[in-house]
């Protein structure tokens, strides 16, 4: 009886089988979607005529009747068509801002390395750990500022003299940088057992995160100065930075919170029952679960950063921003209004670029956990 019994017994497991999938043809999803009642049905007709006479007008503009030559104003008379030309006669600036034309090597091998970093975190293992990515934003901007602040072997270029593109990156990576651990730092400070660091973690949270960035920028360019020693110059991009990442650093300690508070407290109760220390289980068991459970949310606040590096043209400051409107103002391009529209319009498609893949990246991490 036995011996019969193991004739229906497999040796080896069954592959897995995807779940079955009803397929519907394309017309009908597209009707469906659409029209799926004649109320709809003509809310939305009336939205492709919109959408179809925007599209047109903004591709008559954008690709017919724009200007793609020219090295002055006088290449893009009237509003008829996009100013490409200025777009492209602009194109240092824009990038690099005023960095040296010796150097320039320095900057496109940041360009490069940061472009090669990138490809490595989109492309790395499904199930790879996040650490070694948070690890590689801490150091990228550390580099990045040596080599293009220079000193010893390098000729030294001031802060003053980046921008564009270029500068934006870099204040983007560095407030990144500075902000995870200081806002770690802070969102564990609200945690604490002494009521004194409590206290003063949570006002200075609660604090930051009540004023406009734009006045805390205002304050370190105007107000900072008076209050720092005499003999204490401390460069305008420098106090910039520092705005930028005690702003976001208030961000990202309620990030951390979170991500803290959604890990239980058995495990850290479990964690010293079996004799680990307050600070060892706090590091091996409570950090790795709640800094990957907010990872999404870190890359929402890059996103962030990145659009709000648009203030520092405010304040004298030249990012990509202050690149584009200076360009508009620069006695060969002074004219036509359309040339600064054209620059705002490039100026959005990039920022739109960057901040829609930072977005589908972040999206991409959630869908992992």
């Amino acid at each position: 009886m036995a011996a019969e019994m193991t004739r229906f017994v497999r040796a080896t497991l069954i592959d897995a089988r995807d779940v079955p999938k009803i397929r519907t043809p394309a017309l009908l999803r597209w009707r469906q979607l659409w029209f799926p009642s004649p109320a709809m049905g003509v809310l939305s007709s009336l939205l492709l005529v919109v959408f179809s006479v925007l599209a047109w007008r903004s591709f008559d503009w954008a690709i017919v009747n724009a200007q793609w030559r020219g090295t002055d104003s006088t290449a893009c008379q009237g509003d008829a068509g996009a100013c490409w030309a200025f777009v492209i006669a602009r194109w240092k600036p824009w990038l690099v801002g005023g960095y040296p034309l010796d150097q320039l090597w320095r900057a496109w091998a940041c360009f490069a390395a940061f472009a090669l970093f990138w490809v490595w975190v989109v492309r790395r293992a499904h199930g790879a750990s996040m650490h070694r990515v948070l690890l590689g934003f801490m150091i990228m901007p550390v580099a990045l500022l040596l080599v293009l602040g220079g000193g010893g072997l390098l000729p030294a270029v001031a802060p003053t003299r980046w921008g564009g593109l270029l500068l934006t990156m870099v204040v983007t990576l560095a407030t990144f940088a500075t902000a995870l651990p200081v806002g770690l730092a802070l969102a564990l400070g609200r945690r604490s057992r002494l009521p004194v660091v409590r206290w003063l973690c949570t006002a200075f949270v609660e604090g930051m995160r009540s004023v406009p960035l734009l006045a805390v920028l205002f304050i370190a360019a105007t107000l900072l100065p008076m209050f720092l020693p005499s003999g204490w110059n401390v460069d305008l991009f420098t106090r910039a930075l520092a705005a930028f990442a005690l702003f976001n650093a208030a961000m990202a300690a309620e990030v951390f919170r979170g991500g803290l508070q959604a890990v239980g407290r058995g495990q850290f109760e479990a964690a010293t029952t079996v004799g680990l220390s307050d600070f060892s289980a706090l590091r091996l068991i409570v950090l790795p679960q709640a800094v990957t459970a907010v990872v999404p949310a870190l890359v929402n606040i890059m996103i962030a950063v990145i659009k709000e590096t648009t203030l520092l043209s405010i304040i004298g400051v030249n990012d990509l921003l202050g690149a584009v409107e200076n360009g508009a103002k620069s006695p060969d391009w002074i004219g036509e209004p359309n040339i600064l529209t054209s620059g705002h319009v490039f100026l959005a498609l990039t920022y739109l670029a960057v901040c829609y893949g930072l977005s589908r990246y972040s999206r991409r991490l959630e869908s992992r956990h």
